[in-house]
């Protein structure tokens, strides 16, 4: 039975293929069908000796279920409700957590239950030798050893205290009561929760209460606890847990808070943040342990030399070790102080925002970063051996990267400060790259005004970037002080050749170092390079150009997370990808030697490959198939499919995709996606919406499951629901955008028309939403081809848009205009007649086509008063048009219900338009604002 479950998994999906081709007719996808449509999530995971694979199918609503799959026997496993699977390194485990059932959470929502007493998961580990599998209720948190070990930590949410009979305090009298207030005051209550440090195979377990927080580490050596306790005063103390010998001692013990804990990653350190200031504002010390002292040292107060002497420790900052625990990073900053006590009524205060021109960040983005740039936390270090601590960070360089995880003694900050103002209309995200000496915080600068891809090196002996203004690569070496131009030479193009926006491309990218530390790993559009650091040999194309050759571009996979480094002398596997056919797969790449291992008609995801076995699991999808996960060794044949996530989709109505071409009004050779009913019959007339943004034909074999729509029409529901869908790409010219848009999208419809007599040309629609929905904004004013159009937060008036603000960010919207996205390519003033020629809210006369709008009122990239402006002028113009803005909400809708709300009025809309159904209530009546959320005016009208 064992081995035929993997056989039954096979055939399921065998026989739904050939029920489905046998299947006279199937169901056709509805609102309703959402919740039930299913996903695999991102964290499936495969044990290290390859034995074992763990993955998560949910639904969009509902219940989650965790499968367990044993690689020798097929035999699959499930939990429900499970997630987060993780694997124990010594592969006899596997720890999840395991919620509450989802019906029973929405009851007790539903009773206005608070966050606090809703129910809490549940810790299962699964014992991968006995089988057996041990339960812990109440779960608040867990951890487990990334690299070692063979236990877990996991605390669980301490019993709330049983309340005092109340009758018998009435007994005590009046006077006792006072009494018994003030003793409850002096009472200290811990915050800390139950700690349990367990061995899930042999069943060794210690306890401990009150624990507040605790860090493993990582290679499973042991851990560090923070336990909180007292009676009238809080005692913090940390204790250190053994996993050798799996025993716990006391190594500090202090009347006072502990606010944040580190451990390196051997166990051997620890540090933390202590206060025992009594004050209700606290100022915190730094402390340090490692395993040969007696005790914690206390190495930062308030006063060090090396450190402004306003200056302290800050928990907000980070605290952690380098890899070789040589180092310990710690933030410090101002010291924490008594906000003054305020002396004003509400009424009394002043709120206002001065906008001064000479700041270097407007006021929305200042704003946005208060939190932030208010007292900040800066990068600090000590220096284990040296008993020395260094600034690394200040109000001028505010970001410092240091490589191989914190080991080297070299680092880079990359300084923005000078061209931050600029950056409104620029475009450019400009730094000075400095290098930083560890171990005196000294400041060299590298090299200014570097726009393009960075990358260092895990020494910090190089620092690789890419020069726009050269069109070239230079790689400095840190030590010398030298700078070798890198790429000369080459007659080929290292930034997206496809680029059509009014800014300079950036480079295709930086793969990473070879382990020499001589040469780095580059792409080109297609293929992959190598790079001499010094700069004297020659660059090499690792693939010998066979990408360009076959028109596919050639990427490398990086199997191991924790290799920080490309050997070039092993076989690397790399995903293909095909611009021409979109076929993508995987080759090998051994000493220049690239050769196919699979590659054909589907979207292929990069593989998870087992640390310590040839044992991959691995994902491929097309339009019609989910990616169901599968397993294989590295040849990728004979692979078994070991998930089953919507076998449902056999009932229903799907859809076919084709890719198109044409030759469109600009003269150029366009693709697109044609998607079709999967029951299609090519004697009658279906309506076609044409749906677009930028460029869409690469996802020809992506998987679009039904989900309710935040802003776009859903592939798969529109083509089950009886549509065709037109998908076409566009290339743009600066300062045309709006006739870019028009020149590809009027042509390719009208081609679609001609060369498939099933497309009802009286009948056709578009859609499309932000940049999309600009374009459908603009299209209905320059054509009638279509019979309705929707579109979703679209800018209408450019010239009022350009001085406008993105609010998720509080950037100014000018760079966009001038350098990127819009793609005007210069300022109001200089290219006026540009921004009112691509404005669509000018030539509203002009629009004779119905037209939806969503525009919300929280829309944080495109202002709102985009969408009202152009709805007020539609109704001015007594025009068509309906705006729907769903309250509180985003650019894209983010609620579950809104998104159900819009996908149902979206298709009420172009079904009424382009397939003459009845039009429905809020469409012809309206919803007045007394009846909001009392009747959705969902009902169609009678005839």
């Amino acid at each position: 039975m064992k081995h035929l479950l993997k056989i039954s998994l096979i055939t399921i999906f065998t026989l739904g293929v050939s029920f489905s081709a046998m299947s006279v007719e199937k169901k056709v996808l509805n609102h309703t069908n959402y919740d039930s449509w299913k996903s695999i999530d991102k964290d499936f995971i495969i044990s290290h000796n390859g034995k074992f694979i763990s993955y998560v199918i949910s639904p969009q609503i509902g219940d989650s279920y965790l499968y367990i799959y044993d690689v020798a026997n097929g035999k699959l496993d499930s939990i429900p409700r499970g997630k987060t699977p993780q694997f124990s390194v010594e592969n006899d485990f596997v720890a999840f957590n395991v919620k509450a059932q989802n019906d029973s959470i929405r009851a007790l929502k539903l009773k206005k239950t608070k966050k606090d007493k809703l129910p809490k998961d549940s810790l299962f580990i699964k014992n991968l030798i006995s089988g057996d599998i041990s339960k812990i209720p109440n779960l608040k948190s867990w951890k487990l050893p990334e690299d070692g070990g063979n236990w877990l930590a996991y605390m669980i949410e301490k019993k709330k205290e049983e309340p005092k009979d109340t009758a018998e305090v009435k007994e005590k009298g009046e006077k006792s009561d006072k009494k018994d207030k003030d003793k409850k005051a002096k009472e200290f209550k811990s915050e800390g929760n139950p700690l349990v440090l367990y061995r899930p195979v042999s069943g060794d377990s210690l306890f401990v209460e009150k624990v507040s927080f605790y860090e493993i580490a990582n290679n499973g050596s042991g851990a560090y606890l923070v336990q909180s306790t007292g009676d009238t005063t809080e005692v913090s103390k940390v204790l250190r847990f053994d996993a050798q010998t799996f025993t716990i001692d006391t190594i500090f013990k202090k009347i006072g808070k502990i606010e944040k804990l580190a451990s390196d990653y051997t166990a051997s350190q620890c540090a933390f943040l202590f206060s025992d200031d009594t004050s209700k504002v606290k100022v915190d010390q730094l402390y340090y342990y490692r395993t040969k002292l007696d005790a914690p040292n206390m190495i930062l107060d308030t006063i060090d030399a090396s450190l402004p002497s306003e200056w302290s420790a800050l928990s907000k900052g980070e605290l952690n070790f380098s890899r070789d625990g040589s180092k310990l990073f710690f933030g410090a900053g101002k010291r924490p102080h008594e906000e003054p006590k305020d002396t004003l009524t509400d009424d009394e205060k002043i709120h206002v925002d001065v906008w001064n021109w000479k700041d270097i960040e407007i006021q929305p983005m200042q704003k946005k970063n208060l939190k932030k740039d208010k007292d900040p936390a800066y990068k600090c270090v000590y220096l284990v051996k040296q008993n020395k601590i260094v600034q690394l960070e200040s109000k001028d360089f505010r970001s410092v990267k240091i490589p191989d995880r914190g080991n080297s003694n070299i680092g880079f900050s990359y300084v923005s400060t000078p061209y931050k103002r600029a950056q409104s209309w620029s475009g450019r995200w400009s730094n000075d790259i400095y290098k930083v000496d560890i171990l005196t915080g000294q400041k060299q600068l590298i090299e200014k005004d570097i726009n393009g891809t960075s990358e260092i090196s895990k020494s910090g002996k190089w620092l690789v970037y890419y020069d726009q203004a050269d069109s070239a690569y230079y790689a400095y070496n840190t030590l010398k002080g030298s700078k070798s131009l890198i790429s000369k030479g080459v007659k080929i193009s290292w930034v997206d050749e496809l680029n059509d926006s009014p800014t300079d491309a950036d480079a295709y990218g930086i793969v990473d170092f070879t382990k020499d530390d001589k040469s780095v790993i580059v792409y080109d559009r297609f293929d992959i390079w190598q790079l001499d650091l010094s700069g004297k040999l020659a660059p090499v194309c690792l693939t010998n150009s066979l990408g360009r050759k076959l028109n596919t571009s050639f990427r490398v996979i990086k199997l191991d997370k924790d290799e920080l480094f490309i050997d070039i002398n092993k076989e690397l596997l790399l995903r293909s990808f095909n611009e021409i056919n979109k076929q993508s797969g995987f080759y090998s790449l051994n000493k220049n030697k690239t050769e196919k291992i699979i590659e054909g008609d589907y979207n292929i995801y990069n593989p998870l490959k087992a640390k310590n076995a040839e044992t991959y699991i691995w994902r491929k999808s097309t339009f019609k198939s989910y990616p169901e996960l599968r397993i294989s060794d590295k040849s990728f044949n004979h692979d078994v499919v070991i998930s089953n996530t919507n076998p449902q989709q056999k009932d229903f109505n799907w859809g076919d995709i084709q890719l198109v071409d044409w030759v469109a009004s600009d003269g150029l050779k366009h693709q697109g996606l044609l998607i079709t009913p999967e029951d299609l019959d090519t004697s009658k007339k279906y309506p076609m919406i044409s749906y677009f943004y930028e460029r869409y034909s690469d996802e020809l074999h992506k998987y679009y499951r039904p989900a309710p729509s935040r802003s776009t029409v859903n592939w798969s529901f529109y083509a089950s629901n009886g549509y065709v869908l037109f998908i076409p790409d566009i290339f743009y010219r600066t300062g045309d955008p709006g006739l870019c848009a028009y020149e590809a999208v009027v042509s390719g419809s009208s081609a679609m028309a001609d060369r498939f007599s099933f497309i009802d040309r009286d009948h056709m629609g578009i859609q499309g939403q932000s940049w999309g929905g600009y374009q459908v904004a603009f299209l209905v004013t320059r054509t009638n081809l279509f019979k309705a159009a929707m579109a979703g937060a679209p800018v209408s008036n450019m010239t009022s848009a350009y001085g406008g603000i993105r609010w998720g960010t509080g950037m100014s919207r000018m760079f966009q205009y001038e350098h990127t996205q819009s793609r005007i390519g210069g300022t109001l003033w200089n290219k006026m007649n540009k921004y009112i020629e691509n404005s669509p809210v000018f030539f509203a006369p002009q629009v004779e086509t119905p037209l939806l709008i969503m525009h919300n009122d929280n829309d944080g990239a495109v202002p709102w008063y985009q969408g009202i402006e152009y709805f007020m002028a539609l109704r001015r113009l007594n025009k068509p048009a309906w705006l729907l803005v769903y309250n509180n909400e985003e650019h894209n809708l983010t609620r579950r219900a809104n998104s159900k709300d819009l996908s149902r009025r979206m298709m009420q809309f172009f079904d009424h338009y382009l397939k003459e159904k009845a039009i429905p209530v809020w469409m012809n009546d309206g919803v007045p604002a007394i009846k909001k959320g009392e009747d959705l005016g969902y009902d169609l009208v009678e005839e």
